[in-house]
Parts: structure tokens; C-alpha cells; sequence
């Protein structure tokens, strides 16, 4: 079986594959691309079952650079791009890599031990060769590792298989209800699993897949505008720089899928009320992206849910030991569903504990309506214990915010000997002035309740962030070493 069939139903091979601001590729052509790259990648010693980290900004050579590994049996390992070097080498050991391959943009003075480390091979010639498959080939093969954003902690290495993604795609299209002529845009980086899955589905449905300049808003406004996207996937952080600079969804754009992290509803509101179609959605890496949505018109009754589960994928919820609980009880999110992961590569204890035949416990905190609507209060490692007390942090975060001199905020625990954990708030103003903490509890006096006010405030410049946006609260910590508490 040719993993190019797999991923692609499309049988016009004179249709648009690959489109930007330079190139348009047709499927035929997109397919020598590859063939160009296989031949590559044979020359370099790339085999079957080899894990290839790939460290380079989004492209078209990346694109085909995923489905030559797929050809070729080896298994593509997308990094980020900002990791440090250190990093870097931590996540090839993790992942057991034998190859590093660079985009050009990517410093080549990276050095790892027993690792062939080379420039990413270019798709700039044709190849009109025919490769035979002659690899034995099953759905339940790995297809990727995509590693954990690392928000809290050393990020894992998430094992997703074929049938991972192809279920992923399967359950989504009952959101987007693929047409012939899509184009989606791929809107997040490749080393993620929200941009990773725009790949797949794309291919898998035939669409042709819009790549900007790069990941900057005005770039992705550039192909708003002038590609034409008639499917997107945002992070709040990109929804809401998009509207800040004037961006109105294009007249063919007809869904837009929100993940990532928190999403203020005010913004979601906003975005809704300027003509983007909004579905707000849960997933993780360890589900191959969304599991559940909330469609605009769903939004208006429940701004705050995270959605339904998508048949046939199911949201549980459970307790401190695992036995499930009824609606409106917090407990663990469990999600079933044939996308979830077989576990993480290298971490046997941890692969354990969080995973089961199709059943992923996320560590998330969260509820469950009496309609079954999501409700994300928090991950666990985020939740505060203060004094006996369960307090969420974006409780608190959203009150803060609404503050009129405060841009971001991250708010966390901290050891403190006399209740357990105390809370603490890491602020950027807009104005960069300093705001006192008798101040900041002041402000909130009649918003929260006195346990939920910081008791310890810090004034950054700016906060540490993944590259889709969340904030690293690990690294918020290593900077408050540094700084004077308020």
C-alpha cells in the first residue's frame, strides 16, 4: 500500500495541492516533490523504522519531507524550532533519533553524538522515478512523535499512529464536512499537533494546503486575503492579533477552529459578532488534536464549555481513584476515543499511568453539564492548594485581566510553609508602570474571595510563551528568581 493513496482520496491529479505567495503545486506535482526528496533521503541512509527529528520552519520541503519518511518507513519527529540546544539533544535522546535535519533558517553548528545531523533535502529537482513499496505497512504503525508543548514541565514524546490520525481527520470532518474545492491553512507550526493535523487532513480529503511566508500575523492576514482559506485553525493568541490588526475573515473562509489553551469568551464573542465561525474545541497531542467542539451557536448558550465530544469519541469524568463521577461533579477528564495514543516514547512508567486501550487520562480538571457540555477549570499541575483548598488559577487570571493597566498575567503556586501553596501572580502592565499587591487585592476584594487573592505579585516585562502561545509557567518561575517581590 503507497502511504500517498492512504493520505490522499483525491483523484485529480491536476488539482491544487500546495499553494502560497511563490508556488502552486498540483497533486501530480507535489508527488514528483516527494519522490525528489525519497531519493534524498536514500542517499543520506534514511531506512525503514529510523525516528528523523526535523528541526525547520514551516514549508513546502517540509511537507514533502513527511510523506518521503512515511514512503520510506522511517518515522518523522518535528521539533520546535526555538528549543535550545540542550533541549534539543534531550528530545533526540527521548525519541531515539538517528537523524537531524535543518531547515535553512536553523543554525548548523548543532552537534549530538552518534546523531548524522544535515540540511533539510530541497524538492527542487523532479523525479520522475516510481518507487515500489516494498515495506510491510499496518494503520497501527507509528506515523509521528509530536513532544508536548512543555507549559509545565520536560515535555514527553507522544507516539500517534496512522489510525490515529485518520480517526483524528474522520471525527473532525463532522465539523468542517470536507468539500472538493477546500483550501486549509496551515495556521500553526508543523511540530505541533494542531498544525501537524492540518496536514493530514488535508491530504486526506484532497483540500490544497495554503502555506504563509511564515507564522507572523501579518503573514497569515497576507493569506487570508489573498489565498482565500475556506478552513483554519487558530490559537486564541493569533484570533485575537488578527482582529487587533483590522483582519476580516475572507468570503470563503466558512469554519474556524479555536484550541490551545484558555479561550476568553468575550473574544471568542467578539470574533463571532465580526463574521469568523467560531468552534471552540478541547484536544491534546495525546488525542491527535481536538476531541470535542462547540460551534458558534452553541457558543451562545455555553461560552464558557469546551463543547461535546465528537461521536464516537466519549469524555468521562472520574475521581481521585478513577471511578467515574455523575454531571456537574470536578473531577479528571478522561477521553475515549480511537485517536488516543498508544503512550510516550521512552517513558513506560508514564505511558502506564496515563494510557489505556483508547483512553487517555489528561491530567485536566474539569465538568460535565447535564446536556454532557465540557467544562475545563484546570489542569491538575496548574491547580493551587492552599490550606486545604482547591483554587484554579484561570479564576483568578480572568479577574486580574480585567484590570484596565494589565496585559498578561500568569498566576501559580508557591511553596509556603504555613498553608501548603500560596498564590502568586506574575504581571506585565500595559503602561509598564509597577502595581503595588495592596493595590491588586483591592482591585479584586469584591470579585474574589480573600483565599484566591495573591499574596505574592511580580512585575515582568513580558512572559515566556510556546510558540502557539501558552504560557511556560516553569520559565515564568526561573525569571522570579530574579525579581523583587511586590
Amino acid at each position: 500500500m503507497r502511504l500517498i493513496d492512504l493520505l490522499s482520496k483525491n483523484n485529480n491529479q491536476n488539482k491544487s495541492a500546495i499553494l502560497s505567495n511563490k508556488i502552486k503545486l498540483t497533486y501530480l506535482e507535489f508527488e514528483g516533490k516527494i519522490s525528489s526528496i525519497q531519493e534524498e533521503l536514500l542517499i543520506l541512509g534514511v531506512g525503514r523504522q529510523n525516528k528523523v527529528a526535523i528541526l525547520s520552519e514551516n514549508s513546502l520541503d517540509y511537507v514533502a519531507l513527511i510523506f518521503a519518511l512515511w514512503r520510506i518507513g522511517a518515522i518523522p519527529v518535528p521539533m520546535n524550532v526555538k528549543l535550545l540546544p540542550k533541549e534539543i539533544e534531550k528530545q533526540i535522546e527521548i525519541s531515539n533519533c538517528r537523524f537531524l535535519l535543518l531547515g535553512n533558517s536553523i543554525n548548523d553548528k548543532i552537534k549530538i553524538d552518534n546523531v548524522i545531523i544535515a540540511r533539510m533535502p530541497a524538492s527542487s529537482k523532479k523525479s520522475n522515478i516510481k518507487f515500489e513499496e516494498d515495506i510491510e505497512f499496518s494503520v497501527e504503525n507509528t506515523a509521528v512523535i509530536i513532544f508536548t508543548s512543555g507549559s509545565t514541565g520536560m515535555p514527553k514524546g507522544v507516539e500517534l499512529s496512522f489510525n490515529n490520525l485518520i480517526q483524528s481527520a474522520m471525527t473532525g470532518d463532522k465539523i468542517f464536512k470536507h468539500r472538493q474545492n477546500d483550501r486549509w491553512l496551515a495556521s500553526l507550526p508543523f511540530y505541533h499537533v494542531g498544525g501537524f493535523s492540518i496536514i493530514t487532513r488535508c491530504f486526506i480529503y484532497g483540500a490544497a494546503l495554503i502555506i504563509p511566508d511564515s507564522l507572523e500575523i501579518e503573514s497569515l492576514k497576507d493569506s487570508i486575503e489573498n489565498l482565500q482559506p475556506t478552513l483554519a485553525s487558530f490559537v486564541t493568541t493569533q484570533l485575537k492579533r488578527l482582529i487587533e490588526c483590522g483582519c476580516k475573515p475572507n468570503k470563503e473562509i466558512r469554519h474556524i477552529l479555536l484550541g490551545g489553551g484558555f479561550m476568553d469568551p468575550s473574544l471568542v464573542g467578539t470574533a463571532i459578532n465580526e463574521g469568523w465561525n467560531v468552534s471552540k474545541s478541547y484536544g491534546t497531542s495525546e488525542t491527535a488534536s481536538f476531541v470535542t467542539a462547540l460551534t458558534a451557536d452553541e457558543f451562545k448558550l455555553k461560552p464558557h464549555s469546551a463543547g461535546k465530544a465528537i461521536p464516537p469519541n466519549e469524555i468521562l469524568i472520574v475521581d481521585e481513584n478513577r471511578n467515574p463521577l455523575t454531571s456537574m461533579q470536578l473531577g479528571e477528564v478522561v477521553v475515549k476515543a480511537q485517536s488516543v495514543s498508544k503512550g510516550y516514547i521512552g517513558n513506560k512508567e508514564e505511558s502506564v499511568k496515563k494510557f489505556k486501550k483508547d483512553i487517555f487520562y489528561s491530567g485536566d480538571y474539569g465538568y460535565l453539564d447535564t446536556e454532557g457540555y465540557l467544562f475545563i477549570e484546570a489542569r491538575r499541575n496548574d491547580l493551587i492548594v492552599s490550606g486545604g483548598e482547591n483554587i484554579n488559577p484561570f479564576e483568578i487570571e480572568k479577574e486580574i485581566l480585567s484590570h484596565q493597566n494589565i496585559e498578561e498575567v500568569c498566576v501559580f503556586g508557591m511553596k509556603d510553609e504555613e498553608w501548603g501553596q500560596a498564590v502568586a501572580a506574575a504581571i506585565v502592565t500595559k503602561d509598564k508602570s509597577v502595581i503595588s499587591l495592596n493595590e491588586l487585592k483591592d482591585f479584586l476584594k469584591n470579585k474574589l474571595p480573600g483565599y484566591k487573592h495573591p499574596k505574592k505579585i511580580f512585575i515582568l516585562e513580558m512572559l515566556p510563551k510556546t510558540e502557539i502561545g501558552k504560557v511556560q509557567k516553569e520559565k515564568v518561575r526561573e525569571l522570579i528568581n530574579n525579581k523583587q517581590v511586590l
